[in-house]
């Protein structure tokens, strides 16, 4: 475990979370804002490999780490979220769920739990979290989480209207 909130917890993913990653992964509604469509199986399973022999690789730039409730003994993946470097050395954060565990303020709660992981545990100075203007429910959590939004673009490859937001840890 890495760390935990009032009703989640994360950990590694397992070759046996595969099932649960592919019902996530595979959604529309829940890979719409990320890459525009749901992913297949062969894609699913490739880069649930390439996330479990990252463990292995001491990658201090990215982590991704399995979302599990905390009352579940049989451990059933319901998300994901992840922590890695950008381009221009900022520490970015995300998350995701399966689109059956919407609603439940679990993204607030991964949220919270993340950035606290970020600045206290893995000692990151500037955390910060990009979001599709678009994606309303997102963007709420961010308004509500204690990021501060900083600007909002356009995104050259893509073309969608992003906002940024950003925490700093305080001195």
């Amino acid at each position: 475990m890495y760390f935990e909130t009032e009703h989640l917890y994360t950990r590694r993913f397992e070759v046996e979370d595969l099932e649960d990653f592919h019902e996530m992964q595979s959604n529309n509604n829940v890979m719409k804002y990320i890459i525009g469509r749901g992913k297949t199986k062969t894609e699913n399973s490739n880069e649930l490999l390439e996330i479990i022999n990252s463990y292995s690789e001491n990658n201090t730039d990215r982590l991704i780490l399995a979302i599990s409730e905390i009352n579940d003994e049989i451990r059933t993946l319901i998300g994901a979220c992840a922590v890695a470097k950008s381009e221009n050395g900022e520490f970015e954060v995300g998350y995701r769920f399966s689109e059956r565990y919407w609603g439940k303020g679990y993204g607030s709660e991964i949220l919270k739990g993340l950035l606290k992981f970020c600045l206290n545990d893995l000692a990151i100075d500037k955390v910060i979290s990009i979001v599709e203007k678009k994606n309303i429910y997102s963007v709420k959590i961010l308004e509500n989480s204690p990021m501060q939004f900083i600007r909002e673009y356009e995104e050259e490859d893509t073309n969608n209207i992003v906002r940024l937001y950003r925490l700093e840890k305080s001195v």
